[in-house]
Formats: structure tokens, sequence, C-alpha cells
């Protein structure tokens, strides 16, 4: 029996995506659902990254308590890496817990590349051509920066676009992710039970096989210096926001397991959720969680702060998706809906916008002053990403969902 609770979620995610009331092309569209709590996320996370790196360039992140909280912004990282698994690997687990379709992967592929890649392109031309620092820029860095290769090589990215990295790692998780969801599909059951199983199976094999790696990167040499951003590294967040969606698929059926019982009670209580999370992350501001500059970590703090931050988004987004009705209906409120309309946007540009204003400002790196590189960084990267969100980002969108 469906309690009430479902049927508010399922109701909210039928108005969401109602054509006479939105513009689906301009949001995330998850199995026909759009959960409208997640903008608000986006704008968090693309906020975060922004000010963080504000610190760092400015030296704030060794200076005091705030300073390091602002270094451990880069907390919007594994926020974004649970949010792209939860939302893209929902539709396979529709596919397998509910007897659907199987997603095309030809639509989930133009989509996910008109989602990504015009804009990047534009934000990589402009940086490669016009941030002063870095000219004269060498041609073969305009062909790996623009196919997304940067992590792969031993420099990793060029100044201005250091940003990108989990972008591309993202990227490497949409090429993964069609074989994933076939491998948790398998052969179609009667009985739920059985999918359900085969999904924790993928979840617990994605796990085990990012823990191998992270020791293998982090304990030893046998790996270079930057697979810490290749995917492997970081397969746990992404069967951690993967997890996230079968919860949420599976507490709208029947007779829902102890365990997604027990996540969807906790959920719909989304104070307890948050003090979790918030536990996570001050935890992983204090020494434990590493150094707060460039300085080398030891290993174990390397590996702690990344389960504090795994552990901080998974219960931060908890209560967005099975539940905390008053949590969710605040994150969707105008402001965050718009600034996570323009998210990407942010993300992509403010690291060359702030490497430009910081000598416009005459302001040196690592002096401090980084309120005011805030002050005036923040709405000029919003002007920004706005104008570029209309003009590149939601006619690309609108072409693909016409295909």
């Amino acid at each position: 029996m469906t309690s009430s609770r479902h049927r508010t979620t399922t109701d909210v995610d039928v108005r969401a995506v109602d054509p006479d009331r939105a513009d689906r092309s301009a949001r995330e569209v998850s199995a026909g659902a759009h959960f409208a709590s997640l903008d608000g996320y986006r704008a968090v996370a693309a906020i975060m990254v922004l000010l963080t790196h504000v610190a760092y360039s400015t030296g704030a992140v060794v200076t005091g308590t705030a300073g390091h909280v602002l270094g451990r912004f880069d907390f919007g990282v594994p926020l974004f890496f649970l949010m792209s698994g939860f939302l893209l690997y929902r539709p396979w687990v529709r596919a397998s817990l509910e007897g659907r379709t199987r997603p095309g992967v030809r639509r989930y592929a133009l989509r996910r590349a008109a989602r990504i890649l015009p804009l990047y392109w534009v934000v990589v031309v402009f940086t490669l051509l016009l941030l002063p620092e870095i000219r004269p820029v060498a041609p073969s860095q305009w062909w790996v920066h623009l196919l997304g290769l940067q992590i792969y090589q031993v420099q990793g990215a060029i100044e201005g676009l250091s940003q990108t990295w989990s972008l591309c790692t993202e990227i490497s998780f949409y090429v993964v992710l069609p074989f994933l969801g076939a491998a948790a599909l398998g052969r179609r059951r009667r009985w739920v039970r059985d999918p359900l199983r085969r999904q924790l199976y993928l979840l617990a094999g994605m796990a085990v096989a990012a823990l191998g790696f992270q020791t293998l990167k982090v304990w030893t040499d046998v790996l270079p210096l930057q697979a810490g951003y290749w995917l492997p590294f970081f397969l746990d967040w992404f069967a951690a926001g993967m997890g996230l969606a079968v919860l949420e698929v599976r507490s709208r059926l029947a007779d829902p397991p102890r365990l997604v019982r027990a996540a969807m009670t906790l959920g719909a209580d989304p104070w307890t959720s948050l003090v979790i999370a918030g536990s996570c992350f001050v935890t992983a501001v204090t020494p434990l969680g590493g150094s707060y500059d460039f300085t080398p970590t030891a290993p174990w703090e390397t590996m702690f702060k990344h389960w504090l931050y795994l552990g901080c988004a998974f219960f931060l987004l908890l209560p967005g998706v099975l539940g905390g009705r008053g949590w969710t209906k605040a994150l969707a409120r105008p402001v965050p809906h718009r600034l996570g309309l323009i998210s990407y946007g942010i993300f992509l540009w403010h690291l060359v916008l702030l490497r430009m204003l910081m000598p416009f400002l005459h302001i040196p790196f690592f002096s401090g002053q980084g309120l005011v590189v805030a002050a005036v960084l923040v709405p000029v990267t919003i002007a920004i990403a706005t104008v570029t969100y209309r003009l590149v980002e939601r006619p690309a969108q609108r072409w693909a969902h016409r295909v």
C-alpha cells in the first residue's frame, strides 16, 4: 500500500513535468520526474566551488577558522557527483525495479552532450584565447582541453580551467553509465527483490573497486599523480548517488524492505539528516581532513576526508529526494531555483574570471582581500552565466529534446 508521503512526492513530480506549465528542456528530468530541490543543491554546490577558489587564490584558507571552512568548500564537487549519479542512473533503476523500457542510449548520449559540451567549449576557447597568464598556449593544449582529456596528462588542466578536472571525471562516468545500467538490469525478473539485490551488488562492487583504486593511488607509487582525478577514484561517490536513486524508486513500490523504510523515515526528518551531514562536514574542517593549503596530506587524511565528504553529501541530499517537504520547498524557491539553472555556467566561468579580475583590481594572489574579490566576482559570474545560459545552454538543450 502506498503511503501518503509517496502520493505527495508523485504528485509533485507529475506537476513538475507538465509541458503546459514549464519548459522541460530548461531543467534536469530523470525518467519523467523533475526534482525541484536539486536546483537548490546545484546552486549551493556551484557557489561553494566559487568561494573555495576565492579563498585559495587570496590565501584566506590559512588565516583562521573561517578560511579553513572555505577551504573545505570543495565539497561542492562530491555534491555534484552524487547528484549526477542519482539523476542519470534513475531511469535504469526504474527499468530494473518497475519493468519499464530500458533507456535509449542514443538519446541519453545526445542529451548529455548537448547539456555539457556547448558551454564548455565556449569557456575553453575564451580561456585559451584571452587569459593573459597562460599565453602562448601550446597547440596540443587546445585539443586536449576541447576533448576533455586534461586529467590524463601529467600537468593537468591549464590555469583558468583547473576546476574542469571534475567535469572530465563526470564525462567518464557518463560514458560508463550505460554499461553499469545494463549490468544492473540483467535478465528480467518477476519479483522486485531479485533486481534490487542485483542493484545492491553493483553498488557494492563499485565501492570495493573505488577502495582498491584509492589504496593504490594514496598508499603506493603504482599509479601516476594524475590518477587521483580519474573516475575509479570516485566510483564510491557516484555509487552513493546511484544508491539514492535505488532508495527513491524502491520507496514508491509496495512493501519496501527494512533498509528502504529506514531511509524513508530519515528522509522525512530533514533535521536529523542535516545534523549528520553537518557533523561530517565539521569533522572534515578539522585537521583530521588534512592540510588547508597545497602542502602534502597524509594518506589516511586523504581517505578520511574523502569518506567524510561522501557521508556529508549523501545525508544532505537524502531529505531532498526522499521527503522533508519543508526542506525541499525551501530549496525550490525562486532564488535557489534560478541560481541552480545557471549553476553550470557559474562553475565553468568563475575561475577564468577570477584569474582576470584579481590583476584588474590590483590584488596580488595570496595577499588577502577575499571579501573584496568575492563581492565583485559573484555578481559578475552570475551575470555572465545568465547570459550564456540563455544564449548557449538553453538553445542546445531545446534542440536535443526535439531530436
